[in-house]
C-alpha cells in the first residue's frame, strides 16, 4: 500500500509539473487589436531548443499551427498530433515523442491573454465589429522515462527493503528465540540428568526465568514424590525379602538337621509341626502382600447394607478391654461388608497387640449427614514418636527394627489404608501423650 501511494504521489507530481509548465507557456501568448504574439525566449527555457533531454510544445490557432518549439525541427517528426479539446479542458495522454522516447502530451485549449493597456481598445473593436476572440490549443510534451525509472527504483527499493527486513526479522527472531529457549534447553538437560536414586537431585535453573520457576517447583515436587515412592518400593522389596528370608532359612535349617540326624526321635516328633507353622507363616505373608497389591488401585463394590455397630460388636467378641461409645444415633450404611470387617479386624488386632494390658480400648462411633466416623483409641505400649505416625501405613514397616516378631509382619495397617481408600474413605492417626487413635471416615451415600 505504501508503494502504491508513493507511485501515485510521484505520478501526480509529474503531472502537476507538466500542467505548471503548460500554463506558464500559455501566459506567453498575448493578443491585441492588431495580432497575436507568442513572447517566448529560448535562453530562459533551453529545454525547448537543445538536443539534451528535449521537451516540445506546439500551438494551434484553429487547426492551423501557430508556433512550435525548435526541438521539433531536430527530428523527422516535425509536429505533435492534434487533439480536439474544449476551452479550459486538459487532456493528458501517453505517447511516443518525436525522439522515440516514451512521454506524455498535455493538451490545453485557452483564450490568449490581453494586456490591461490594450483591453479598452480591444473591447471597442469587439463592440464596433462584432469580432469574436478565437481560442488556441497548446500541446506540451516531455519524456516520461525518468518517471518510469523513478517508479521502478521505488518498486525495487521496496522489494529489496521487504526482503532485507524479512531477512533481518528472521535473523533477529531466530537469535531471540534461540536465546529465549536456552533456559528451556538447560531445563530439559537438567531433567535428563535427574536420577531418583540420587536423594539430592533436583531441577535447578542456572538462568532464573520467571515463567519456568513454577514449572521447576512443580517438577521438583513431582520428583520428590516419585523419589519417596521409589525409596518406599525399595524398602518394601527389601522388607519382603527379609520377611521371606527368615522362614525360608528356618525351613532349610530344619531340613538339613533332619537329614543329618535321621534317627533323632526328638527332631522327628517336632519336624512336621515346625514345617507346618513356618509354611503357614509364609502363606500368611504372601496372602497379605497379594491382598495389599490387589486393592491398591481398585474400588470395592458397595452392595451390602449393615449396621456398623453390630459388626464392630461382633468383632470385639466380648473382649473385656473393648468398649463402644456411640456419640450419635447410628443408621445402617451401604458399603462392602468384607472390607469393613477387614479394616476393623486389623485395627482392633493392632490395638490389642500394642496396648498395655490393664488399659481399655475404646471405639467411638459418630454419624452425621455427610459421613460415618469410627475411632479406635488405646494406650500404646511402645514409645512412639510423631515421625512413627507417618510410617505406620507403609507396607512391612515395624517399630521394632530387629523384626523379632513371628506373628506380625507390618502389613495390617497397610491393608487397612488400602481398603479404606478403596471404599472412598479416609483414615488418619493421632498421638496424644500415650494414647494413639485411629480415625476412619466413610462417606454417607
Amino acid at each position: 500500500m505504501t508503494d502504491i501511494a508513493i507511485d501515485k504521489w510521484v505520478h501526480d507530481e509529474f503531472n502537476r509539473a507538466m500542467r505548471t509548465k503548460a500554463h506558464l507557456l500559455t501566459t506567453l501568448v498575448k493578443e491585441d487589436v492588431h495580432n497575436i504574439e507568442f513572447d517566448f525566449a529560448g535562453e530562459f527555457m533551453p529545454e525547448f531548443e537543445g538536443e539534451v533531454d528535449p521537451e516540445y510544445y506546439q500551438l494551434w490557432l484553429g487547426k492551423e499551427v501557430f508556433e512550435r518549439s525548435d526541438t521539433l525541427d531536430i527530428f523527422a517528426t516535425k509536429s505533435l498530433p492534434y487533439k480536439n479539446a474544449t476551452v479550459g479542458e486538459e487532456l493528458l495522454i501517453a505517447a511516443e515523442l518525436p525522439d522515440g522516447r516514451d512521454g506524455k502530451i498535455l493538451y490545453y485549449r485557452f483564450f490568449p491573454q490581453i494586456d490591461s493597456d490594450d483591453r479598452q481598445e480591444y473591447n471597442k473593436l469587439i463592440a464596433s465589429t462584432g469580432y469574436q476572440q478565437k481560442p488556441m490549443l497548446l500541446a506540451y510534451a516531455m519524456s516520461a522515462e525518468k518517471l518510469h525509472f523513478l517508479t521502478w527504483m521505488i518498486d525495487i527499493s521496496f522489494l529489496v527493503s521487504a526482503l532485507l527486513v524479512a531477512f533481518i526479522v528472521r535473523t533477529i527472531v531466530k537469535k531471540t528465540v534461540k536465546k529465549g529457549l536456552t533456559p528451556l534447553d538447560e531445563f530439559t538437560q537438567s531433567l535428563l540428568n535427574i536420577s531418583l536414586a540420587d536423594k539430592s537431585a533436583a531441577v535447578n535453573l542456572v538462568n532464573k526465568v520467571e515463567e519456568l520457576i513454577p514449572i521447576q517447583n512443580s517438577i521438583n515436587k513431582f520428583i520428590d514424590e516419585n523419589r519417596n515412592l521409589y525409596l518406599k518400593e525399595q524398602r518394601l522389596t527389601s522388607d519382603i525379602a527379609h520377611e521371606l528370608k527368615t522362614p525360608i532359612a528356618e525351613l532349610i535349617s530344619l531340613t538339613e538337621v533332619s537329614i543329618k540326624f535321621p534317627d533323632d526321635i526328638t527332631i522327628g516328633q517336632t519336624y512336621k509341626t515346625d514345617i507346618l507353622a513356618i509354611s503357614s507363616r509364609l502363606q500368611s505373608i504372601v496372602a497379605n502382600i497379594l491382598l495389599f497389591h490387589r486393592y491398591s488401585h481398585d474400588r470395592f463394590e458397595k452392595n451390602d447394607v449393615f449396621d456398623p455397630v453390630q459388626v464392630i460388636t461382633r468383632l470385639i467378641n466380648s473382649s473385656p478391654r473393648c468398649l463402644i461409645n456411640k456419640l450419635s444415633e447410628i443408621d445402617p450404611i451401604n458399603s462392602n461388608l468384607f472390607a469393613f470387617e477387614s479394616i476393623f479386624t486389623n485395627i482392633l488386632k493392632n490395638a490389642h497387640h500394642y496396648s498395655l494390658e490393664a488399659t481399655d480400648i475404646i471405639v467411638y462411633i459418630k454419624q452425621t449427614s455427610r459421613y460415618l466416623s469410627i475411632s479406635v483409641s488405646n494406650t500404646s505400649a511402645s514409645c512412639l514418636r510423631d515421625d512413627d505416625l507417618n510410617n505406620m501405613f507403609d507396607p512391612l514397616w515395624q517399630k521394632d527394627s530387629a523384626r523379632s516378631s513371628t506373628e506380625n509382619f507390618g502389613l495390617g495397617l497397610s491393608i487397612v489404608q488400602t481398603f479404606v481408600l478403596a471404599l472412598e474413605g479416609d483414615i488418619s492417626v493421632s498421638l496424644r501423650e500415650e494414647v494413639i487413635t485411629f480415625t476412619v471416615l466413610f462417606p454417607i451415600l
